[in-house]
């Protein structure tokens, strides 16, 4: 994750939730003597968000990471994800024998370590099928196989969990921690923990979000737009406005093939919708691919300038047309030579000029290259995927003006 709606309005909140506990000693709220300061350390962790509800009100939440104290949860806090009183029942079913053991073997009984290993390690399964987390359709899903430890404690996810399973809209996330003086630090939520649950329970693996535009991980497979039909209504841009209700229905301001997965721009604001729109009909956002091409391609890069049209008696086919196609250019770099299932293959990188349908995957067919996978314009076979992934972006940021870039790593 690189940042997700760390808002100015998130980290004032944020501060203001810091100094309130600096000057009243405790960390609840209302303060209280049950919740000193005393048990925070400062790598604690704490967040806050502000949420909308269904009404249009708006709420603050706050959360901490972990246990504070030995505490999961205080006055003024969400709840964690998971039954505090189920937790408290599996710590105490084989905490006393777990004890029991560890003293014996600090005695000299080490032949009982495995036993001990045994008892703490079912402990911790048991525990970890008590975690439960709301997903942006309603659904609860489990903790994910082997997530490693304190998946599923910090502060940013509680929130998030809170919100999804109330149905409020999220507008505003800070996670931070504080030092002595009440200096904060902040921090997104973390991709080794975070990471594992937020693409599902969001629908979305957004990468980044804040109060005008949000970038997301499209995967190969996902619409980015509704198709006809209700059973092509499900897309990147329906989940995104479904997450989002305040944002634009027309939320996406471009589009990636569903076979394609990559970098997508939403919009929160129509003014950040028609900003970034144009920015892209203009030609100066920046935009980097990355292929795996069928057979070898010996040159070092080149630029394939063929125009495009669509084939009316074959949709959604399109075709290379110099009389009536219109204008598409394609810069192309080679990365390496590769063998992929016994084939040898050419990983390169485009940089598109123009933005026509299926550019790329057209483009690489009319130089005998398809695209490795590619199920129209070259041969796929069976559970291959199109090897085309939207590796970077390059815009102005519709608010600051400020050239801001994104990547992501190509998933083949």
């Amino acid at each position: 994750m690189i940042a997700f709606l760390e808002t100015d309005r998130a980290r004032e909140e944020a501060a203001k939730m810091a100094a309130s506990m600096l000057s009243s000693g405790s960390y609840s709220f209302p303060p209280s003597h049950d919740f000193p300061l005393s048990e925070i350390r400062e790598s604690s962790l704490f967040a806050v968000m502000i949420a909308r509800t269904g009404d249009g009100q708006e709420r603050i939440l706050r959360a901490f990471s972990g246990f504070l104290g030995g505490k999961a949860s205080a006055p003024g806090y969400v709840n964690p994800c998971f039954s505090q009183h189920r937790y408290q029942e599996e710590m105490e079913r084989n905490d006393r024998k777990i004890h029991e053991l560890t003293k014996l073997i600090e005695e000299g009984e080490e032949t009982l370590i495995p036993e001990r290993k045994r008892l703490s390690d079912e402990s911790i399964a048991r525990i970890s099928r008590l975690y439960s987390f709301s997903t942006w359709d309603g659904r609860r899903i489990p903790l994910p196989p082997k997530a490693v430890t304190g998946t599923g404690d910090c502060a940013g996810l509680r929130l998030i969990n809170t919100a999804l399973r109330r149905g409020w809209e999220m507008i505003g996330l800070a996670e931070f921690s504080a030092d002595s003086s009440g200096k904060l630090s902040f921090r997104p939520p973390c991709s080794k923990r975070c990471g594992l649950l937020l693409p599902d329970m969001l629908g979305l693996d957004i990468i980044y979000a804040d109060s005008s535009i949000a970038v997301i991980d499209k995967k190969e497979g996902m619409l980015s737009v509704p198709g006809r039909g209700e059973d092509k209504l499900d897309s990147a841009s329906y989940r995104f406005h479904r997450l989002f209700p305040s944002s634009p229905e027309v939320c996406h301001t471009h589009r990636l093939d569903m076979d394609t997965s990559g970098l997508l721009i939403m919009a929160f604001t129509k003014e950040a919708h028609r900003t970034v729109s144009m920015e892209f009909e203009s030609g100066t956002v920046k935009k980097e691919y990355e292929a795996v091409l069928e057979g070898v391609i010996k040159e070092d890069e080149g630029v394939i300038d063929a125009p495009i049209r669509l084939d009316v008696d074959n949709r959604p086919y399109q075709i290379v047309d110099y009389e009536r196609g219109k204008r598409a250019i394609t810069r192309w770099k080679r990365i390496k030579v590769e063998v992929i299932d016994g084939e040898k293959c050419t990983r390169v990188r485009f940089f598109p000029e123009t933005g026509r349908t299926h550019q790329l995957r057209v483009h690489s067919a009319s130089i005998g290259h398809p695209i490795k996978g590619d199920r129209l314009y070259g041969t796929r076979k069976d559970g291959e995927r199109l090897m085309l992934h939207a590796s970077a972006i390059t815009l102005l940021h519709p608010e600051s003006g400020k050239e801001i870039s994104f990547s992501s790593p190509a998933p083949f």
